[in-house]
């Protein structure tokens, strides 16, 4: 049976048209799914409604993307890698989530500041789990906020263990806005301070954000060694007013990150030279 095409079309114009391809090309995943086997571009397009010529169009950039793949035997259509490594990140990024909740939840009943997980979106990071503070004055955070990654504690953490950010860095392509007067916005400057997390495997941010702020993060690792989320945990600056204090912070959180379940390379954290500006 045919079925009804939602519209949603949002305007008039190239961004109407861009807003239905990517609806359909999502519609098109969804039939390759639901089908269980290859599909061809003629049943597609009966089952959606769409021209042969529109489906066909919007499945070779799904092939591109790795999103679908073509049988050469029959020209039909199934879904592709590229819809399993998005589940693995997904999965990969849940079961951190899950398996350091109860890290978090000790974090939070002994600092009784804000912890939150951060994983990294293009240029930021974002909160993918956060306990709020149970004190009356505490950082506010909610799950879904974008971070600027080189001014909190769990950005920079990000851009002291990933080598494409620190390639970015490198270019000039990775915004730096100042914030604050204490924001870092000279790559050299943050070079040499990214180096240093790399060397102690934490990071600090004493108002860089926000000049009421102060926080302190570590790198989570996979079981291949690699990057996979930072742990934070913030609080007003008026209880962080020094990097000491947040020395201790940062101490704290190491410990607990160290009963985590996924083996932690905190022995051997990442000593890759960076380059020179």
């Amino acid at each position: 049976m045919q079925k009804t095409r939602p519209n949603l079309t949002l305007a008039d114009g190239k961004s109407g048209r861009t807003v239905n391809a990517v609806v359909n090309a999502m519609e098109i995943l969804r039939e390759l799914g639901r089908a269980g086997k290859p599909v061809g571009v003629h049943a597609i397009a009966s089952q959606m409604g769409l021209a042969v010529s529109t489906v066909h169009r919007l499945l070779t950039s799904l092939v591109d993307q790795e999103f679908a793949v073509q049988v050469p035997e029959t020209s039909e259509y199934t879904l592709g890698r590229g819809l399993l490594e998005l589940l693995s990140d997904m999965v990969r990024q849940f079961d951190v989530r899950r398996s350091l909740r109860p890290v978090m939840e000790r974090l939070n009943a002994s600092t009784q500041e804000t912890v939150h997980l951060a994983v990294a979106v293009h240029s930021q990071v974002m909160d993918v789990d956060v306990i709020l503070s149970p004190q009356s004055v505490g950082v506010r955070a909610d799950i879904g906020s974008l971070l600027p990654i080189h001014a909190t504690s769990v950005g920079k953490i990000f851009l002291a263990y990933s080598a494409p950010f620190q390639t970015a860095l490198a270019s000039g392509e990775l915004p730096l806005p100042r914030l604050t007067p204490n924001t870092i916005t000279e790559p050299k400057e943050l070079f040499e301070e990214i180096e240093k997390i790399a060397r102690q495997g934490y990071s600090l941010n004493l108002g860089g954000r926000s000049e009421s702020t102060a926080g302190a993060a570590v790198p989570i690792f996979g079981l291949n060694g690699e990057l996979v989320a930072a742990l934070g945990v913030s609080g007003p600056i008026s209880r962080y007013p020094t990097s000491d204090h947040l020395e201790h912070l940062a101490h704290e959180i190491l410990r607990e990150v160290r009963s985590y379940s996924v083996p932690q390379n905190f022995n051997q954290l990442s000593q890759q030279p960076y380059q020179d500006l």
